[in-house]
């Protein structure tokens, strides 16, 4: 995700210089008539022409060649003596440097005149390329993909700037970012027909998109907006009307007359909050017994906040909706003074499961099941915000750091794999007040209670150590990545029997009782009442996470 190494243009994007190429052309055709050789019939640039010339006259064409070739260097050798690089680039390439991004320049000119420029005016460039070092110049894709491969950049890592539509052919064909710049005397109706993904006046107006300049507070920009909903919004078939600049809603169609919908909004963390975001949404949709489908997004980013910043966010929720086969079909995008944090809000719809069982009413006897552990999310919210565990736990710490992944806080596959396994009574996933309030959630849904066992809960090694160092109660660490499910007891016995098959850790932790009570039977075989709050342990005990 997010560009890693730029690869510019040389003549026009860097600096300015003129070079009358409709001269030096008519001079090489007067040279060629001199030599009585066959003469290209399509009006070519002159690198082309030169290479025609070869390829209608073989040997003959030699001596040519070389002339021709003087003459260019000579006219290019005059033509800088008075280049200059345009205004705030050096000092923009440097910027770029500084912030570990790979500089190419990839160019037609000659290496010779191109390397004294650089060295005289003191451009910063980690590799070049001229028309001397590649078999085939732009707009041929070669020149681009022999740079991205000295830079060792991959292709959604790379971005090429020029003056000239040249430049944006060669990155389309070579598959890469392009951005057409107006600093070499082209306007923006020039580079119409070749659609670069972004036109700016010169190449310092791209410190936005690559994140080392601010962004104003307000919408994002329209050409920002357009590479992120082009990149990472996906849809499929049933979206009639997608996102787009200027679409203001989403048309879908369905082949089920019921739709399962969800909005949450996200506000614990700013790190990865585009994949809690997606995931705990699409949570709750499949406890319904649905197959989430469509996601509207609305983003609210801090002042401050830069593009690469915001590109995550959208790389994040777009990774997850790929992966649960979510199309993402539009939102609002925008950078506020009202926010400290990135807050991010979800709407998510699905479409019923086709040929589920649910069991209208719970029974005593009926068995609790979790699947997955609880403390993911806990866990993963503690290590990235409270800041004194990383030097207690550092293994702890790392583990926890990728346990949105892994073990993941998402139970969307879990969960439909239990919907057309067995008929199920409920399901609900534990988040804010964890586990404990969970339950105690499930049992107003059905009305009924439950006993727990205590020593059966499968607890997340992070989250145990953390809330125990923090004095936090485990069972209320908000627990997204858990899933809990009411089944009759031997239809839960044959679903354990199939989760074990697909190495997905469950167990049944308790059963339904007809007093509407939840109790706990401790591991020194007490019996109480299961204490819960619908407020989080972090947010509760205050421990500095917000």
């Amino acid at each position: 995700m997010g560009v890693k190494g730029i690869i510019f243009d040389f003549d026009g994007t860097i600096v300015s210089q003129e070079i009358d190429f409709k001269a030096i052309f008519q001079q090489m055709q007067q040279l060629l008539r001199s030599y009585n050789l066959k003469e290209p019939e399509a009006k070519l640039p002159i690198l082309e022409y030169l290479k025609e010339v070869e390829r209608l006259n073989g040997n003959s064409a030699k001596e040519f060649l070389i002339n021709a070739h003087k003459l260019l260097l000579e006219r290019e050798k005059q033509a800088s003596k008075n280049a200059k690089p345009i205004k705030g680039i050096p000092e923009f390439l440097n910027q770029l440097s500084k912030n570990s991004f790979a500089i190419g320049i990839v160019t037609r000119n000659s290496k010779k005149v191109v390397s004294h420029l650089l060295k005289k005016k003191n451009l910063c460039c980690h590799c070049l390329l001229a028309r001397e070092d590649v078999p085939e110049v732009k707009p041929h894709p070669l020149h681009i993909e022999m740079m991205r491969r000295k830079l060792k950049i991959r292709k959604d890592e790379t971005l090429v700037v020029g003056d000239h539509p040249f430049d944006i052919i060669a990155a389309k064909k070579a598959g890469v970012l392009s951005c057409g710049v107006l600093s070499g005397g082209k306007t923006p109706q020039d580079f119409v027909d070749v659609s670069p993904d972004f036109i700016y006046n010169d190449i310092t107006e791209l410190g936005g998109f690559l994140g080392i300049k601010k962004l104003p507070t307000g919408k994002l920009e329209q050409q920002l907006l357009r590479y992120l909903l082009g990149r990472y919004c996906t849809v499929d078939s049933s979206v009639l009307t997608g996102p787009g600049i200027g679409i203001d809603a989403a048309v879908v169609k369905t082949d089920s007359n019921i739709l399962i919908m969800k909005s949450d909004p996200i506000t614990l963390v700013s790190k990865d909050i585009g994949e809690y975001a997606v995931s705990i949404n699409s949570n709750d949709v499949v406890c319904l017994g649905a197959q989430p489908k469509w996601l509207l997004t609305t983003l609210i980013f801090p002042e401050g906040t830069t593009f690469p910043e915001i590109e995550k966010v959208f790389s994040d929720i777009s990774h997850v909706c790929k992966k649960q086969k979510i199309s993402w079909i539009g939102g609002h995008t925008e950078i506020s003074n009202s926010v400290s944090k990135p807050v991010i809000s979800c709407a998510i719809a699905g479409e019923r499961i086709k040929g589920i069982k649910i069991i209208e009413k719970a029974m005593q006897g009926d068995v609790l099941i979790a699947v997955k552990q609880i403390g993911i999310e806990g866990a993963s919210i503690l290590a990235r915000e409270e800041p004194a565990l990383a030097e207690k736990f550092p293994y702890e710490v790392k583990k926890a750091l990728d346990a949105i992944k892994k073990p993941g806080i998402s139970i969307v596959k879990e969960a439909i794999f239990a919907w057309k396994t067995i008929p199920v009574v409920r399901m609900h996933d534990p988040t804010e007040g964890g586990i404990a309030a969970g339950i105690a959630e499930l049992a107003e849904s059905i009305n009924c209670g439950f006993i727990i066992e205590e020593e059966k809960i499968p607890l997340y090694k992070p989250a145990k150590v953390f809330s125990d160092y923090l004095g936090l109660n485990v069972f209320g660490l908000i627990s997204s990545g858990c899933l809990l499910i009411v089944a009759r007891k031997k239809d839960a016995e044959k679903l354990l029997s199939l989760y074990k098959k697909q190495k997905i850790p469950a167990a049944i932790i308790g059963h339904v009782i007809d007093e509407k009570e939840l109790l706990i039977k401790r591991e020194n075989g007490d019996i109480s009442f299961l204490k819960y709050s619908s407020q989080d342990e972090i947010v509760r005990n205050n421990n500095g996470v917000n």
